[in-house]
């Protein structure tokens, strides 16, 4: 720009100059910020020689733009800019840009022109290429012929949805029934990325039926089908079916002694105080559990309720109390109610109520069957990993009742077994560094080999307090935490209670509804509106 006389701009402010250039038929060009305050401060000085000088304040811009691949040359980003007095990008430059890159696969065509056109407006970014991705194969299915046979988890259907109160009747099979269909895996297929190279597709694991499966055999005519061998009960187990027998007793008490059974064990009546039953199966009981020991590779099914005593000993340097009825699981537990009880399993599910018990499940706790008066969590201490459910949290008379969400009980119980052992080989390591410290600066005080046997020691303890901590640190990164991990109550929630989920707590102070207890960006929420 050339000014005729300074005096013609006083006061001239950078909408004025800017003005000025749309006016002249520069409006659309590039304004530099740096040329515009060179001007006006020259302007400033109101030195007549101005008129004698020349400033560069637009220039004319083509329209730009750029095209980005991904690492993996998976998908590729156009980006283009508008121009600023020049020409527009064209269509014709980003297909020989595309041609340059060496993409051949996977081009939008008409997104890109789409992306071309706007650009010529503002500034516009999108993909314009994506590879077609490899379809992963499926790893081996086992697909179980016996529809009703019992399962070692919840059955989980379709939509997610698990079904934890139907627990069905025990289904029979009869000998050369088939039980078990094996799907073999499948290789998948491979996809092609922009430049037009082969994405190799993960093939699935080829699977073969477990080798500890019981009273089943390969079918002669498919190798891929198990029959049962025996007539029998059917349990789903991974890889495979296993067919069991079982053990029928009428009641267990002295009459009949512990069990300790290769299979599944009905129990007609009572299991009475003292008694012990383990099966590698189920463990059915038509009538009571009354301070007894059941311990199952299965499921255990109480008809009625589970009813033990508090019993109080020393542990060390602590005092504990030990309920006398205790039930564990591999599957599901079930009963009408618990109270007293000790109890650990995958599931835990519960007609009527928890009375003061300590409960251990490494999924879910229910609480309150289809037509329950109660549904209720009174005193002791529930923990479950996912989910605990109830439709009463605590009791008017607000008892200290405690629910845990969100960590694995087993593992969180292991953990602190492990810190104990750590800690104990600590001071064992330290009194032995004392000791040989004292051996050193007193060896006329100690046997010839005293300091090589002591040093030895103290070695073997260092390296077993590295074992257990790489242990420890295995199942800390086994744990994590369940983040969908939640306490769902439905009608009413107690002074008294303090709920746990991951990392976080929350105390009851009064009576309110029911509600969800959740993490939310990590802090534990209740909302009312999903009880």
């Amino acid at each position: 720009m050339h000014i005729d006389d300074p005096h013609d701009w006083p006061g001239a402010s950078a909408d004025d100059v800017t003005a000025a250039l749309a006016k002249a038929g520069f409006g659309d060009w590039a304004v530099s910020e740096k040329d515009l305050a060179v001007f006006l401060d020259a302007l400033g000085t109101g030195d007549p020689a101005l008129s004698d000088r020349e400033f560069l304040l637009a220039r004319r811009l083509d329209g730009s733009f750029s095209l980005a691949l991904d690492a993996g040359k998976q998908a590729a980003t156009l980006s283009v800019c508008p121009p600023q007095g020049g020409r527009e990008v064209s269509s014709e430059q980003v297909l020989q840009a595309v041609a340059a890159q060496g993409i051949v696969h996977g081009l939008d065509e008409d997104s890109m022109r789409q992306v071309v056109q706007a650009g010529a407006r503002a500034r516009t970014e999108a993909v314009i290429a994506v590879a077609t991705l490899p379809v992963h194969g499926n790893d081996t299915v086992f697909e179980s012929l016996v529809p009703q046979a019992r399962q070692r988890m919840p059955y989980i259907d379709e939509h997610g949805r698990a079904d934890y109160r139907n627990l069905g009747d025990v289904p029979q099979v009869s000998v050369d029934t088939p039980v078990m269909r094996r799907h073999p895996a499948t290789p998948g297929t491979p996809g092609t990325n922009l430049l037009g190279q082969v994405i190799p597709a993960r093939p699935g694991r080829e699977l073969a039926f477990s080798s500890s499966l019981r009273n089943v055999r390969l079918s002669p005519d498919d190798p891929n089908v198990l029959l049962s061998t025996i007539s029998g009960a059917p349990v789903v187990v991974p890889r495979g079916v296993l067919v069991e027998e079982s053990l029928r007793v009428d009641r267990v008490d002295l009459s009949s002694g512990n069990l300790n059974f290769e299979g599944s064990v009905v129990i007609r009546d009572d299991v009475i105080a003292g008694m012990k039953v383990v099966a590698s199966g189920d463990i059915i009981v038509n009538g009571m559990v009354e301070g007894a020991i059941l311990e199952a590779g299965g499921d255990i099914q109480v008809r009625h309720g589970v009813v033990g005593q508090l019993q109080h000993h020393e542990d060390g340097s602590h005092h504990k109390v030990r309920p006398t009825a205790r039930l564990k699981a591999a599957g599901t537990v079930s009963a009408h109610f618990l109270e007293n009880a000790w109890v650990q399993a995958r599931d835990v599910v519960i007609h009527e109520q928890v009375f003061h018990s300590q409960v251990s499940a490494s999924h879910a706790v229910i609480v309150g069957g289809q037509g329950a008066r109660k549904g209720q969590i009174v005193g002791g201490l529930v923990r479950a990993r996912e989910l605990i459910e109830c439709l009463l949290l605590g009791s008017p008379s607000g008892p200290h009742t405690q629910v845990v969400a969100g960590i694995d009980p087993g593992l969180r119980d292991r953990i602190s077994e492990l810190d104990q052992r750590i800690q104990e080989q600590n001071r064992l390591a330290d009194e032995l560094t004392r000791t040989v410290h004292f051996a050193k600066q007193h060896p006329e005080r100690v046997a010839a080999d005293f300091l090589r046997r002591a040093a030895n020691t103290l070695a073997e303890a260092q390296a077993h307090i590295r074992e257990l901590e790489m242990e420890k640190e295995a199942l800390v990164a086994q744990q994590g935490r369940c983040q969908s991990a939640c306490v769902l109550v439905r009608q009413r929630i107690f002074h008294g209670v303090e709920v746990f989920v991951g990392d976080r707590s929350r105390r009851i102070e009064t009576e309110v509804m029911g509600g969800l207890f959740r993490l939310s960006g990590g802090e534990l929420i209740l909302d009312h509106a999903a009880s």
